[in-house]
C-alpha cells in the first residue's frame, strides 16, 4: 500500500485566512498543507545542519533505535553527540543506520534563544495554555532522521490536533479518516510491509497522502491516523494541541492520564515505604 502513489491529495492551500481553516479543516477535521506559514522565520535559513552541529555538536542527544519487526520500543534508545548523529543521518539512510531522534523538546527547552527562530500560527492556537502547566506537555519538539526515518501509524497522544512544519528534506504522509480506524487492527498494521493474512481488512484502507517539504506545514487533526516516511534526511518541528474539535476527547484523555500517573507513584511511594520497613 505504502508505494502507491494514486491516492487523493491533501489540499495545498496558501494566504488561508483563520475564518478560512476553521470553516475548511478545523472545525470539519480535514487535513490541510499550508504552504506559507513559515515565511519569516529565522529557521527556515538559520537551522542548517551545519548550525545544529556548530552550536550543539558536543551534546548528547537521546535517538531511538528501529527494528524491523517491533519497530520502535520503549527501551530501545542511546544517547549520541549530536553532531556525530547528524553526520551519520545525512550519510546514511534508514535501512544502514536505522536510527531516529524523536520527539525532543529539551533542545528548545533549555536553549530558548532557539524559539526566537520560529513563530507558533494563530491558526493552532493551543487551548492547553489555559491550563495549569502540570497539565500540559513540552512542545513544540523536533524530529530529525535519515532518509526511509519512518513513524509508525498512530493516532495523536490524548487525541489532540497536531502541526508540523517542515525544514529540512521532505516527508510523505499517508493520512486515514477516523471511520477507517478498524481497518487499521488497533494501528498494528505496519503500513509499509502489511501482513495480508493477519490483517485482511486493511487493504479497504483509503488514505490521503501529502509529500511535504521545506516551509510546508501540515495539519493532522484530531483522531486521524497517521504514517509518516522521510524521503530525505529531514528536520520537522512539531506540536499537539488541544482545540476547537478535540476539546472534550484531549481534556478527558489528559485527566485520566493524570489521575493513572498519580495513582502509580502514589503506589510507588507506598511499596517503597513498606519495603524500608520490611
Amino acid at each position: 500500500m505504502a508505494d502507491q502513489t494514486s491516492y487523493p491529495q491533501v489540499d495545498r492551500r496558501s494566504g488561508l485566512s483563520l475564518q478560512e481553516f476553521r470553516r475548511d479543516y478545523l472545525l470539519p477535521r480535514r487535513p490541510v498543507v499550508i504552504t506559507d506559514l513559515t515565511d519569516g522565520w529565522a529557521a527556515r535559513e538559520k537551522w542548517t545542519w551545519d548550525f545544529f552541529k556548530s552550536r550543539f555538536g558536543d551534546r548528547r542527544m537521546r535517538v531511538w533505535g528501529y527494528d524491523p519487526v517491533a519497530e520502535f520500543t520503549d527501551g530501545n534508545y542511546s544517547f549520541v553527540a549530536f553532531g556525530d548523529f547528524i553526520d551519520r543521518m545525512v550519510a546514511a539512510d534508514f535501512s544502514t543506520y536505522p536510527y531516529y531522534l524523536r520527539d525532543d523538546w529539551r533542545l528548545l527547552r533549555e536553549h530558548p534563544e532557539l524559539q526566537k527562530d520560529y513563530a507558533v500560527a494563530p491558526h493552532f492556537f493551543d487551548w492547553f495554555r489555559l491550563l495549569p502547566s502540570f497539565l500540559r506537555m513540552p512542545y513544540p519538539r523536533l524530529f530529525l532522521g535519515p532518509k526511509g526515518a519512518t513513524t509508525p501509524v498512530h493516532v495523536d497522544v490524548w487525541k489532540t490536533h497536531a502541526w508540523l512544519a517542515q525544514l529540512i528534506g521532505r516527508k510523505r504522509w499517508l493520512l486515514f479518516p477516523p471511520d477507517q480506524v478498524e481497518l487499521l487492527y488497533g494501528c498494528k498494521v505496519r503500513v509499509d510491509a502489511p501482513d495480508d493474512a493477519r490483517f485482511p481488512r486493511f487493504r479497504e484502507a483509503t488514505p490521503v497522502e501529502a509529500v511535504i517539504g521545506p516551509g510546508d506545514t501540515i495539519f493532522a487533526p484530531s483522531g486521524w491516523p497517521h504514517w509518516v516516511v522521510s524521503l530525505d534526511a529531514t528536520l520537522s518541528i512539531t506540536s499537539n494541541y488541544m482545540g476547537p474539535g478535540c476539546f472534550g476527547s484531549s481534556l478527558a484523555s489528559t485527566l485520566e492520564t493524570m489521575v493513572v500517573g498519580r495513582a502509580r507513584s502514589a503506589t510507588g511511594r507506598m511499596w517503597n515505604r513498606a519495603r524500608k520497613a520490611a
